[in-house]
């Protein structure tokens, strides 16, 4: 027999806007007329509390620096043990007031210009060998020694694994000759592409075109393991990108997605989170713990091909496989084509426009439980390109 503590269970993860665990929170959980009070471990984890029934209300409330509280959300307990991922509007750091020094000079008029006490324009260097991850606040003093707080975040250099966007969307001849080469229809590969990116497959963060990815936390705990039955080291202080799979499930005739491991709904934020740069700063951040691992937790570009398959698209690494991604449409064609053909499932649904056959060489044998509809809808982004000639 099942006891309350191992379905009733809610925990919260309080992180910043860039997704940094914020250490020190005061917070309080009121449910079931009772309130567990407390402050946020490193990992941004609140204490563990147990409801009496999965319709029980949960309300999230945190202490603002008036002392006063704000509530964040009002959630229902559910089945599972499930852990509710707040993400703030704001990045905190930690900082300490110091007294200035009194100024002899008048004060400044309206009209004069405004001088910042460092250059804005100083492009920070990159940190990609910090031992942890999130900001780090350090007190300094600026040239006319007033005091001020100087603050590292979390900058990746993206010319490790990216190269310079050189354009060119894939055209109509390059479907055809596609289709040609792996011997099956041309609205086939349009399906796919339509599937996995319905739009470009590139975006722009600040002046920089990159390749379009989707950062898979499942995949990083995987790969992160030193084997089956360990864990991985991230998986306890990194939750946003360390984390159990989640699937599609049937409960209460309505099909739901669930965490594999607790059985838990999780919310959607916890799945995948937002597209574009969301994405991005997952990935910055694992890729700060462990390279390979987290170049390969993504799907990219186009036909979104995982990085863990890039032996399989004809590259002897991933970062040779990320750097080709980030070049153009044409690359992650040429990556498909040889994907397709070192996938005996994927081509033979291809040459026999089987779509179930496609949907599992693409995905896996569990694409059902991931997406059930992406065989159906192949078809149908099929239809249309037949419709369309």
């Amino acid at each position: 027999m099942l006891r309350k503590s191992d379905v009733l269970g809610v925990r919260v993860i309080f992180l910043d806007k860039d997704r940094n665990a914020i250490s020190g929170l005061s917070y309080a959980l009121e449910f079931c007329g009772r309130s567990v009070e407390g402050k946020t471990e490193a990992d941004g984890l609140s204490k563990r509390i147990v409801t009496d029934r999965a319709s029980d209300k949960v309300r999230i409330l945190i202490e603002r620096l008036d002392g006063t509280r704000k509530e964040l959300a009002f959630v229902e307990s559910g089945y599972g043990n499930k852990l509710v991922t707040t993400v703030s509007e704001s990045i905190m750091v930690t900082a300490k007031t110091e007294k200035h020094p009194v100024s002899k000079a008048s004060p400044p008029k309206k009209k004069d210009p405004i001088v910042p006490a460092f250059d804005p324009n100083t492009k920070q260097p990159p940190t990609d060998q910090k031992k942890d991850l999130g900001p780090v606040s350090t007190p300094i003093k600026t040239p006319d020694g007033k005091p001020a707080t100087q603050v590292e975040g979390d900058i990746p250099d993206l010319d490790l694994f990216l190269e310079k966007y050189v354009g060119g969307e894939l055209s109509e001849e390059d479907i055809i000759a596609a289709a040609k080469d792996l011997k099956c229809e041309p609205g086939l590969i349009f399906a796919i592409a339509k599937q996995e990116s319905s739009s470009s497959s590139f975006f722009k963060i600040g002046s920089r075109t990159v390749p379009k990815i989707l950062y898979e936390r499942h995949w990083f705990l995987k790969l992160t393991r030193p084997n089956k039955k360990a864990k991985s080291p991230y998986e306890e202080k990194y939750h946003d990108i360390c984390g159990p799979a989640y699937h599609l499930t049937t409960k209460n005739k309505k099909k739901e997605l669930i965490d594999r491991t607790t059985g838990s709904a999780p919310l959607a934020d916890d799945i995948y989170g937002p597209q574009g740069l969301a994405q991005y700063k997952r990935l910055v951040k694992a890729y700060q713990l462990d390279k390979d691992a987290a170049l390969q937790s993504c799907s990219w570009g186009k036909f979104q091909i995982m990085g863990f398959n890039f032996k399989a698209a004809g590259f002897s690494n991933v970062t040779e496989f990320t750097k080709a991604m980030s070049r153009g449409d044409a690359e992650h064609m040429k990556a498909f084509l040889k994907f397709a053909k070192s996938n005996p499932t994927l081509l033979s649904g291809l040459q026999n426009k089987k779509f179930e056959l496609i949907a599992e060489g693409h995905n896996g044998a569990e694409w059902k439980k991931i997406n059930p509809k992406y065989a159906s809808n192949l078809e149908v982004f099929y239809k249309e390109y037949i419709k369309s000639k």
